[in-house]
């Protein structure tokens, strides 16, 4: 009886030896994916949800990664680096929800991998003296870039209010333009983004009726790569991911040193990166795992896509929605929470 409890003890001892010699074996999770060490061109801009990019290249944190990111400055044209993005000049870019899908519809096949922030204020409908309501903008003139993100803006938040987007009637204007044409007096309204609603209100008495912090979610800006890089390169992916969940909470712990990187880097004080920072809506990871769900209302990436797919539809753009699961990859996001959770035990 001894013998085989000795015996059993003995086999027992031997396969605690082997599993800890494999345990000591195998990759560790913070050992990171497998990266190509590849160049990685990335787009940067003044935009709160892109504050990252520049505070992770000034810790050194993509190369720390395994990742050899090159910035590219979109600032001088914005546009043009998303168009950029779509001929492949640039591997990873932020786009407003709205204009991927606009991009996909033309034929690119861009996929999303994060939801960078959503804008909180940024974008507002300002009016003369004497218009209190939405509902007041009945029969009124509005200036808004249609076709754009913007007048999407302006059609959801009329039906939210009772009205159909042909009770108004729409003046095509550039954004940028917006506070100059307001104040000629032929507008009731317009739909423009920050600094351009301080402006106006400042310039022409005008008042703020509605501003993105309202709707959470209406128009959220995310992190794009072509889904052949994607396919190609899903350990540098990956990385890019899990560098963007490092500093977003470097963001949020260590507020006045990374709005100091900012400050340094586009010549503004820390106070005013910051006041522009809180305009938006910066997402961490727990918010993307909730994004990245199935859901009808913005608080989903899906759900805030079927409203952008309507739209489209209404304005004769598309004739058919686009299948969100195609251009939202849940998979990046998915993978960092797992190894986290992993790593927890």
């Amino acid at each position: 009886m001894s013998k085989k409890i000795v015996v059993v003890t003995g086999i027992l001892l031997a396969l605690i030896i082997v599993g800890f010699a494999w345990w000591q074996s195998a990759p560790k999770m913070e050992e990171g994916p497998k990266t190509t060490g590849l160049p990685m061109k990335v787009a940067r801009y003044y935009w709160p949800g892109e504050f990252w990019i520049e505070i992770a290249d000034q810790k050194g944190w993509f190369e720390k990664a395994g990742l050899n990111v090159e910035l590219v400055d979109s600032n001088p044209n914005y546009w043009g680096s998303l168009l950029d993005t779509v001929d492949g000049k640039i591997d990873t870019n932020t786009f407003i929800l709205f204009d991927l899908i606009q991009f996909n519809a033309a034929g690119a096949d861009l996929a999303l991998v994060t939801n960078c922030d959503y804008s909180a204020g940024i974008d507002a409908i300002v009016a003369k003296p004497g218009i209190a309501t939405i509902a007041d903008l009945k029969g009124k003139t509005i200036g808004v870039d249609t076709g754009t993100y913007l007048e999407y803006i302006l059609d959801v938040v009329l039906r939210q209010h009772g009205l159909k987007p042909g009770d108004v009637t729409k003046v095509k204007i550039a954004g940028e333009k917006a506070a100059e044409e307001f104040g000629k007096g032929k507008l009731d309204a317009i739909v423009t983004w920050e600094p351009v609603v301080s402006e106006a209100i400042a310039q022409s008495n005008g008042r703020k009726l509605f501003d993105t912090s309202e709707i959470p979610g209406l128009s959220p800006a995310v992190n794009v790569f072509h889904r052949s890089f994607i396919e190609e390169r899903p350990g540098d992916v990956q990385a890019y991911v899990n560098v963007w969940h490092k500093t977003t909470l470097f963001i949020k712990e260590n507020p006045d040193e990374a709005f100091g990187l900012i400050a340094e880097i586009y010549d503004v004080t820390p106070d005013e990166a910051q006041a522009f920072a809180s305009l938006s809506r910066i997402l961490d990871l727990r918010e993307n795992l909730t994004s990245f769900s199935y859901g009808a209302g913005f608080e989903s990436l899906h759900g805030a896509a079927r409203q952008v797919n309507n739209f489209l539809i209404d304005q004769s753009t598309i004739n058919k929605p686009l299948d969100s699961t195609e251009f939202i990859d849940a998979s990046f996001i998915r993978a960092l929470n797992h190894s986290l959770q992993q790593e927890a035990l």
